[in-house]
């Protein structure tokens, strides 16, 4: 977990790198940019760190030896000797150029920031943001002259959009630091996912939020493709296991999985099917088998968003269920079944007053 809202930039330097593919080249400013404007400060922290709302923390990585990944090295210089700021952020610019060869890359604006009083995991440290701008959007400028007004255009920089992002925490170093990142413009696009992969080059820090929120999808997965398909359960069960899966989170602070099995999936050949999905998740995926953890209050927050409640029908009407509010299970309150006369399935809900 990380928090911005004691966070100081200290220092900022501004280049500027283009598509190697196109060999756009790179421009290196001189020196370290000198702030001037106390309100461009405040405008700059807030375009710099708003976008920083997935609390997921990474950490560099390489398949033989840390010290190999280029990025780590560059950053321990800076956490190291503050003075080689500006000399580091050359090289760091030098090996973004190398890294931007795929041709949907775009050239843009660089930044790296010194952040202090950043909090990651409850403590204070030093921070280094590495920023780049890709987009430009058109403003109208109006201006007033003597007796009449002037309209214009101007191209400029949404400070609510961050392209692309990291800060790099002073936390950890030999583990391979915490890492922050935000890539706004290529989410979901696999052919430009080049920076957390290539250039960075991190991987996951495996602590209570990444166990809480990979957890809670081996449940998604395990309820569409072994409880819906194997044993054709309905749109309204599945919705009944999830609410019970989240439930279990919401109470407990630790995750036990014999005791998550007992209280959430209880049928016995279903537990031993969890079990062997989870394991074989766990293998695809590259993780260690993991039967206790931590759980994250704010990775369950994010992930009850991303699970569906709804029961969606063919008629044109959909059932929303919310999580109970109340020891009662509200899932009593609505019943599946099927018409004869009709030929259709319905559902009948109970209730004593509208809302």
């Amino acid at each position: 977990m990380f928090d911005f809202s004691t966070a100081k930039l200290e220092n900022l330097i501004i280049h500027q790198v283009g598509n190697k593919l196109r060999d756009e080249g790179l421009f290196v400013s001189p020196t370290v940019y000198e702030m001037k404007d106390g309100n461009v400060e405040e405008l700059l922290l807030k375009y710099f760190l708003s976008s920083f709302k997935n609390k997921v923390l990474y950490k560099f990585f390489h398949e033989t030896d840390i010290h190999l990944n280029e990025l780590y090295m560059y950053i321990s210089s800076i956490f190291i000797d503050p003075d080689s700021f500006y000399t580091q952020s050359v090289n760091i610019l030098k090996h973004l150029y190398e890294k931007s060869s795929h041709p949907q890359i775009k050239g843009g604006e660089f930044y790296m920031v010194y952040f202090t009083d950043c909090i990651v995991n409850e403590q204070k440290t030093d921070g280094i943001g590495i920023f780049k701008t890709e987009k430009k959007e058109t403003y109208l400028k109006v201006t007033r002259y003597a007796e009449e007004f002037v309209v214009g255009s101007e191209k400029g920089i949404n400070i609510k959009k961050l392209d692309k992002g990291c800060i790099i925490f002073n936390a950890d170093s030999s583990d391979g630091y915490r890492v922050a990142i935000v890539d706004a413009v290529n989410k979901g696009n696999n052919e430009a996912l080049y920076w957390k992969d290539d250039f960075l080059r991190l991987t996951n820090v495996q602590d209570g939020y990444f166990h809480t929120e990979t957890c809670l999808t081996v449940c998604q997965d395990f309820v569409e493709n072994i409880y819906g398909e194997i044993h054709q359960a309905d749109r309204k069960d599945k919705v009944v296991f999830m609410n019970e899966a989240v439930a279990y989170f919401d109470k407990h602070n630790e995750f036990n999985l014999e005791n998550f099995v007992q209280e959430v999936v209880k049928e016995p050949e279903l537990i031993e099917q969890f079990k062997e999905h989870k394991e074989n998740y766990d293998i695809n995926q590259g993780l260690a088998a993991t039967e206790r953890f931590n759980i994250s209050s704010p990775a369950v927050k994010t992930m009850k968003r991303k699970i569906k409640n709804l029961i969606k029908l063919d008629t044109e009407f959909e059932i929303k269920v919310k999580k109970s509010s109340s020891e009662m299970d509200n899932m009593q309150f609505i019943e599946r079944g099927f018409d004869d006369e009709k030929g259709m399935n319905f559902y009948k809900v109970y209730f004593n007053e509208e809302e």
